[in-house]
């Protein structure tokens, strides 16, 4: 036995790790009714502004993983799925994925692993037969990598974008390097389309990052810049690239963000208490 597989945690360790004022668990969901109620009332309200499921499932798990209640992302595909064929549910399951991925950058890479780890364990042996089990995101070359992360950065952040770049080379010289080459490049930025291959696409990481950030709490001027970044997500320039998310004209009005916001307040009330 290797001297590795001979580790062992005292009791004292362990009891240190785990205590209660450290919160190590996971929240817990909310009780079945309540859940419905809830996605019931923020899907009719984005529903009313002409916006689909991708939307309001996009937004759910965003807020879902950022509060950590694997238990809650679960009962979400089941609602969002409920009734669906195979495809419906595997399109349910591929949305939840691509989101839960993309908010390693607003909220850690624990919290998605464990979210993901919950949901791959919670889908039906149908969808897993089905959902793509390929890599998208495989090793590319650095220059094609930093200029589709700095494309995105663009068309998030202009005009203030070269500005935001220095003031963040400025706290650290690796710090623009690093969020510009670990995570607007290579994640957030989607790879080049694949047939049968589900995308997230600009409109909607723009809403993971809202979501994401608005549950976290304590960062309000990234929700901001978030914001201004899903405005400008469908305009010239905005780095939409001519794609068309249904209900995308509403989604980027003041009332289509206030909706977004409201309902991951209301998420994180229904999880949080």
């Amino acid at each position: 036995m290797s001297a590795a597989a001979k580790l062992k945690l005292s009791p004292a360790l362990k009891q240190l790790i785990a205590l209660p004022s450290a919160k190590g668990a996971a929240l817990p969901s909310p009780p079945p009714a309540a859940f419905k109620s809830l996605f019931d009332n923020i899907r009719h309200k984005g529903e009313r502004g002409g916006i689909g499921r991708e939307t309001w499932l996009t937004l759910g798990t965003a807020a879902l993983f950022t509060v950590n209640s694997p238990d809650a992302v679960c009962q979400l595909f089941n609602y969002a799925s409920e009734g669906n064929d195979t495809k419906g549910k595997v399109d349910v399951a591929s949305v939840m994925r691509e989101t839960g991925l993309k908010c390693i950058s607003f909220n850690g890479i624990p919290r998605s692993i464990n979210n993901l780890n919950a949901l791959h364990s919670h889908l039906p042996e149908e969808v897993l037969q089905n959902i793509n089990e390929e890599p998208q995101r495989v090793p590319d070359s650095i220059p094609k990598l930093y200029e589709r992360g700095l494309s995105l950065w663009d068309g998030i952040y202009e005009p203030h974008s070269k500005k935001l770049i220095a003031k963040l080379t400025a706290s650290h010289p690796d710090l623009a390097v690093h969020i510009l080459n670990s995570h607007y490049g290579p994640l957030l930025s989607d790879p080049a389309p694949q047939p049968g291959i589900y995308q997230l696409g600009r409109v909607l990481t723009s809403v993971v990052a809202i979501a994401a950030l608005r549950a976290q709490t304590g960062v309000g001027p990234q929700v901001t810049s978030h914001v201004y970044g899903l405005k400008k997500s469908i305009l010239e320039g905005g780095g939409g690239n001519g794609e068309v998310l249904q209900g995308q004209d509403w989604l980027t009005s003041d009332d289509g963000v206030s909706w977004v916001i409201e309902s991951v307040d209301d998420v994180a009330k229904a999880v949080r208490g």
